[in-house]
């Protein structure tokens, strides 16, 4: 009988754990955003390719400054962010939506004119 209570407790946490990688490996469910033009001179445009309910922006210097930024949203997963204020270096620009434990960052140029 405790042989079967093992087995059965293996079996359930290797189900629960193939399922969980199965939602991170499956290209339906991952999300991820495109940033561009880069280099950027007075805006960037922001897509988002997968549903996320909540995005915000942050801005960072390469330094690590946070910059104050307005994202514009242009339509369904497509924002626009003006830039025309900021000085020409590498900036990060991070999306994340808390409910869906979504964070990710990219880096881009920005050449002022």
């Amino acid at each position: 009988m405790r042989n079967k209570l093992i087995i059965l407790s293996f079996a359930i946490a290797f189900s629960f754990t193939t399922l969980a990688q199965d939602s991170v490996n499956d290209p339906s469910q991952q999300v991820d955003f495109t940033v561009y033009p880069n280099p950027a001179v007075e805006y960037i445009f922001v897509e988002v390719n997968n549903s996320l309910k909540n995005v915000q922006f942050e801005l960072n210097s390469m330094i690590g400054n946070k910059m104050v930024i307005e994202p514009e949203e242009l339509g369904y997963g497509k924002y626009r962010i003006q830039l025309k204020d900021f000085a020409t270096g590498y900036y990060f620009l991070v999306v994340q939506d808390e409910a869906a434990r979504f964070k990710m960052a990219k880096k881009f140029l920005l050449k002022q004119k």
